[in-house]
């Protein structure tokens, strides 16, 4: 077994000990149910990740007063009402050997009007989406001062190990950090004392109200980023904040993060997968110099070996890890049972938790459809009457259909057409900038191997095909077609005028051998299949000029945005000199080498046209069980979710 000796040895922070140093960051699931407080769906998540061996699970951000808002987070510590299930939960986890923190939250300026009322801030500084803020008066401030010493009090009531002061990013405590954000002239802004005031007070009156029985830490961003900013919250005034508050013996540990809703793609509080590993590798060892408590880091953290790097080399104390978690609960007891090649890897895609988040729906991950549906899907039983099953397709579908029933006991032949597995995976996998979903992949091909289900390539299973086994389930996927283009235009029963004969994206990724010159990508479908055959395509020399005719307002904006990777797309897509992108158009028709749009235009000639416009399910036999995207295209998540829940009932 390799040696993750510094990873697993025991910390005290304040009042408590962690038998190891790798915790849960809290992460806003929107699993509330809509209750106040823990509910039943929340608490099974929380329990799975405290029984797979995390030393400190964080609950999501909670608020503290009625005056901040928000549609997802439900653990509202204003009210008493919570403390029974918080008594609950703490219990529970307790039993297994974890610890219960919670993050005390309120959103400032981020706050939303819409939402029933008007947003408080330092100063009438907007949010990101234009809307001002009411400015907080001295008599609103000491009420929330008291609020915090009283939610704080609560959680004491309810029994729970640590409690974490927010005051990250730009919400409220974040704002009042920020000499940009705070423009009070008043003794709670200006110098760097007065704007750290109100924390301080916070952290006072929670003391009087706990005392020392509950583990206290404060969470920081290590930088806001503001661009173009010439005075900002850096690194400087960051470390000297939590310094002031550690040597004061008001915290007794430091959670450090970063960004703001201002801050660009490299300082991203969740950064996605083209960005560097161990986000705050510097920034950890700056707060390292100084702090005489316990530095907690997270931010791209996702294997054993980089958790060991962070505590070896001095990064921090502690780890913290969210979507990590998300992906595999079982993280710490798979370390300790030597059984890393069987932890699931976070893609980092932000697709299922981020994504779905901030539709307002409950959060899961496409890797681990089972995250946020433990109380429902999450345990797999070993099946009274194993059966001979066979399983028609090798991508994600079939790879979780066949994954689940072989750990319940069934027998499990899969047949792909292919030659290897994986589907559509393998080509957003070998697209540039994509490259970390080929763990997910190899995670998936050991399990096949690890449980013994049997492999048979280059085999294409024909509808009108018997075969002899006792259930048969197709995950058979999707072909390219012209679905995307019905989104606007639902009349065009056969496409576009003259793209029949075309090749789809889809085609070109898998083979892009002959294409050269000068090439137009017709594009109605957005998101990644357009993104990464523009990339793709790019890298090759033999190709002039690429232009793109999107029917977004911004190539890839529609699928890309609320996983927080559009801005970092478009500046990478600005770098390209060889492309255009044409945007807000549609094309009538193409005409040989030469296309008209709707507004009349004539474009090219082009030595290649290539159209991407959806994906059609590919025909399975009726009433036959299936899965994925041969049920109808929706993407990774619904069909590992399609899989985990069929396989369950078999």
């Amino acid at each position: 077994m390799k040696s993750f000796s510094n990873l697993l040895s025991s910390i005290k922070i304040g009042p408590i000990t962690l038998n190891n140093r790798a915790v849960v960051s809290g992460h806003g699931m929107a699993l509330g149910n809509g209750e106040t407080g823990i509910s039943n769906r929340f608490h099974h998540y929380l329990l799975a990740r405290a029984k797979g061996g995390a030393a400190m699970v964080g609950s999501e951000s909670a608020p503290i007063h009625h005056s901040t808002v928000s549609r997802s987070l439900g653990i509202r510590l204003y009210t008493d009402d919570v403390i029974p299930s918080l008594r609950f939960t703490g219990n529970e986890i307790r039993k297994v050997g974890s610890r219960l923190a919670i993050t005390l939250w309120h959103g400032g300026h981020k706050d939303s009007f819409i939402r029933g009322s008007y947003a408080l801030a330092p100063s009438p500084v907007p949010n990101k989406s234009g809307e001002v803020p009411k400015q907080i008066n001295k008599r609103e401030i000491l009420q929330l001062v008291k609020a915090y010493g009283e939610a704080a009090l609560r959680c004491k009531n309810a029994e729970l190990d640590a409690i974490e002061l927010q005051t990250s990013t730009d919400y409220l405590l974040g704002s009042f950090l920020s000499p940009v954000l705070n423009r009070r002239v008043d003794e709670y802004g200006g110098t760097f004392e007065n704007r750290i005031r109100f924390i301080v007070q916070i952290l006072e009156s929670i003391r009087e109200n706990i005392g020392d029985n509950i583990a206290v830490g404060i969470r920081t961003s290590a930088r806001h980023d503001i661009p173009g900013s010439p005075i900002d919250y850096g690194l400087e005034e960051s470390v000297a904040s939590m310094k002031l508050l550690s040597d004061s013996g008001l915290v007794d540990y430091v959670s450090v993060m970063t960004g703001s809703g201002w801050a660009p793609p490299s300082s991203s509080s969740i950064p996605h997968m083209s960005q560097p590993r161990i986000q705050l590798r510097e920034e950890g060892l700056e707060f390292k110099k100084v702090l005489k408590v316990p530095v907690v880091i997270a931010g791209r953290i996702r294997t054993p070996e980089e958790a060991e790097e962070v505590i070896r080399d001095g990064i921090a104390d502690i780890v913290a890890m969210a979507r990590t978690w998300i992906a595999e609960p079982d993280w710490i007891v798979k370390i300790k049972n030597n059984q890393m090649d069987q932890i699931r890897p976070c893609m980092s895609c932000n697709q299922a938790c981020v994504g779905f988040v901030f539709r307002g729906l409950p959060g899961s991950c496409v890797i681990n459809p089972s995250a946020g549906k433990e109380d429902t899907i999450g345990n797999i039983i070993r099946s009274e009457l194993p059966k001979r099953i066979a399983v028609v397709g090798g991508g994600p579908a079939g790879l979780e259909t066949a994954r689940v029933l072989s750990l319940r006991g069934h027998h499990v032949t899969l047949f792909e057409k292919g030659n290897m597995l994986g589907g559509q995976m393998n080509l957003a996998a070998n697209a540039p900038h994509r490259e970390e979903i080929k763990p997910a992949l190899n995670w998936w091909v050991n399990e096949m191997q690890r449980l013994q289900v049997k492999i048979i390539l280059n085999h294409e299973v024909k509808l009108k095909d018997k075969l002899d086994f006792d259930e048969v389930i197709w995950a058979i996927g999707s072909s390219p077609g012209n679905t995307a283009i019905w989104k606007l235009r639902p009349y065009l029963f056969t496409g576009i005028e003259g793209t029949s004969s075309l090749p789809f994206g889809r085609d070109i990724l898998e083979n892009n051998e002959g294409i050269d010159g000068d090439i137009l990508i017709i594009d109605e479908e957005g998101g990644w299949p357009s993104i990464s055959l523009v990339e793709t395509l790019a890298n090759k020399t033999t190709i002039n000029k690429i232009t793109v005719v999107t029917s977004e307002r911004s190539l890839g904006e529609a699928g890309l945005s609320l996983t927080w990777e559009i801005i970092s797309i478009t500046k990478r897509l600005s770098l390209i000199e060889k492309l255009q992108i044409i945007p807000n158009t549609l094309i009538e028709r193409v005409d040989n080498k030469f296309v008209y749009s709707q507004n009349g235009d004539l474009m090219g000639p082009f030595d290649h046209i290539i159209v991407n416009s959806g994906t059609v399910a590919n025909i399975t036999p009726e009433d036959s069980l299936a899965v994925g995207d041969c049920v109808a295209p929706r993407g990774i998540w619904a069909s590992t979710t399609d899989a985990a829940k069929l396989a369950r009932l078999i």
